[in-house]
């Protein structure tokens, strides 16, 4: 009896520790409204850089939406971070190519930085990439280029079974124009998919940095890029990159913390 009783509570007294409340495990996290009022509430009061953590915050928990980062780009704008500021105005561009409020704000981060480089693309191809995403996603693209090859299809399809069906010429020109609707919208979007602009976008995001002949301090120095500067990604290795002005004819190696890469984890 002994050792039963003595089983019994044992077992009771790990019972009790199991029921105690343990910090960290029980207590709730706050929710992404909650995160966002906090960071909102900090902007309102002009505490720019922490509401821009905030938002960073919210990012790194895995919350990404054009609002969110239309939000760390203003923090960043107000605090003097015109570089952090162009990065995510980018992003959200990237999300929402048509907002009114995304295109106005980085047109004024661009106006605040120092380096003032023409932003041409290097081909025709990646032009014609560049002009479709200022107005519509891939995800947009395909669905109309679906929606109008099923179209099509319809119509066709209607013409053959049906010899007699009424009004055959207009439903030849919708079946003609459908189907040609939905071939230049699928032209487009591997287009857009093949040479995507923002693959290998960056943003010096140093307040400057030396662009070097090589990936090592010991290299010739070839030209100076201030916060906001917008460059391309052609090479990476041990804590270098290099990277290339818009048209591709200059290029040099920075450190990789200089810079960031519009799409994230790209240069990490």
């Amino acid at each position: 009896m002994t050792g039963s009783r003595l089983t019994i509570a044992a077992l009771l007294t790990l019972a009790g520790f199991l029921l105690l409340p343990v910090p960290g495990i029980l207590a709730q996290e706050p929710s992404s409204t909650d995160l966002m009022a906090a960071a909102n509430g900090r902007y309102e009061r002009g505490e720019f850089a922490e509401a821009a953590q905030q938002y960073e915050n919210l990012i790194a928990m895995g919350y990404e939406n054009t609002a969110l980062y239309y939000n760390i780009g203003n923090a960043y704008l107000e605090s003097g971070d015109p570089g952090r500021a162009i990065l995510n105005y980018l992003r959200a561009e990237e999300l929402s190519p048509r907002n009114p409020n995304v295109r106005a704000n980085l047109d004024l981060a661009r106006s605040m930085t120092l380096d003032r480089i023409e932003t041409e693309r290097d081909s025709l191809v990646e032009s014609v990439s560049y002009l479709g995403r200022r107005w519509v996603t891939p995800g947009e693209l395909g669905t109309v280029a679906l929606l109008f090859w099923v179209i099509g299809a319809l119509v066709i399809s209607t013409l053959l079974l049906w010899r007699t069906a009424p009004l055959r010429a207009a439903l030849r020109i919708v079946g003609g124009v459908s189907t040609v609707t939905a071939l230049l919208a699928f032209a487009l979007l591997l287009n857009m998919l093949y040479a995507n602009p923002y693959d290998s976008a960056g943003v010096v995001t140093a307040e400057s940095v030396e662009a070097l002949s090589g990936p090592g301090f010991q290299y010739t120095e070839e030209f100076t890029l201030h916060s906001g500067a917008q460059v391309r990604l052609l090479d990476a290795r041990q804590g270098w990159m290099q990277v290339a002005l818009p048209g591709g004819e200059i290029s040099g190696w920075m450190p990789a913390h200089a810079a960031e890469l519009v799409r994230r984890g790209g240069n990490e």
